[in-house]
């Protein structure tokens, strides 16, 4: 039950969600864990750096498994990080520390760093570690009519690279709106794409989340089952 997750922009709350499916799974007593094989803007603490969203991830749940490969001062992309600090960034490396966490873990969540074509090094891309993993992809997005274009282009894009679309996850949504882009949000994302809106999840107000209110949300905001293909028993008591 590993998936990888991924958006176009920052802000529209990947690691949120990320956090929020991992720490439900955990609370139904599987071992989930969530895996980033790349963070830009770590936090420098002298002898080692921090990862903020894995630190977020911990903060949901500190029994969720959490791991990063590689940890960049730069805020910005990893190609370009990649020169700025002299690291080299390695499919292979990627690819030991996904088996490795895999093993420890029922369910693991790869989060994206950027969008599907954001360039990692050289010809590596965002979307090349899906391909390497062979993991279904999950889209998070946010009901911006102005953002359409880019949503289609990337959904476009995971098709051109034969990418297995798992679906798409609208956060910082309103069924309360009167914004009629809003409302009909899903209905476009559905009817322009071949991808399936499989979770709403409203907008968090305030800089903090509490655990327990994010938890609730996201099971009752996404279809867990559409999310990973497969019928989750201990989401089912009967």
């Amino acid at each position: 039950m590993n998936i990888y997750v991924t958006s176009t922009d920052k802000g529209n709350g990947k690691t949120v969600i990320s956090a929020g499916i991992a720490a439900v799974m955990q609370s139904l007593g599987y071992n989930a864990g969530v895996y980033k094989p790349i963070e830009t803007g770590a936090i420098d603490k002298g002898k080692f750096l921090i990862s903020p969203d894995l630190t977020f991830v911990k903060m949901v749940d500190p029994y969720i498994t959490t791991h990063c490969t590689y940890m960049f001062k730069s805020k910005t992309i990893p190609s370009i990080a990649c020169e700025f600090e002299n690291i080299n960034i390695t499919k292979e490396d990627i690819l030991r520390d996904y088996t490795i966490l895999s093993r420890q873990t029922d369910t693991l969540l790869i989060e994206a760093a950027g969008g599907l074509m954001t360039p990692l090094k050289d010809s590596f891309f965002s979307f090349n570690i899906p391909i390497l993993l062979n993991l279904p992809v999950l889209f998070i997005i946010t009901p911006q009519a102005e953002n359409i274009n880019k949503y289609l282009n990337e959904l476009n894009t995971a098709k051109t690279a034969g990418l297995d679309v798992a679906g798409v996850i609208i956060n910082k949504f309103s069924v309360y709106s009167d914004n009629p882009e809003i409302k009909l949000f899903p209905e476009l994302i559905e009817k322009y794409s071949d991808a399936k809106v499989i979770g709403l999840i409203r907008n968090f107000k305030g800089s903090s989340i509490k655990a327990n209110v994010l938890i609730d949300e996201i099971l009752n905001g996404i279809d867990f089952e559409d999310v990973f293909r497969m019928k989750i028993p201990k989401l089912n008591k009967d």
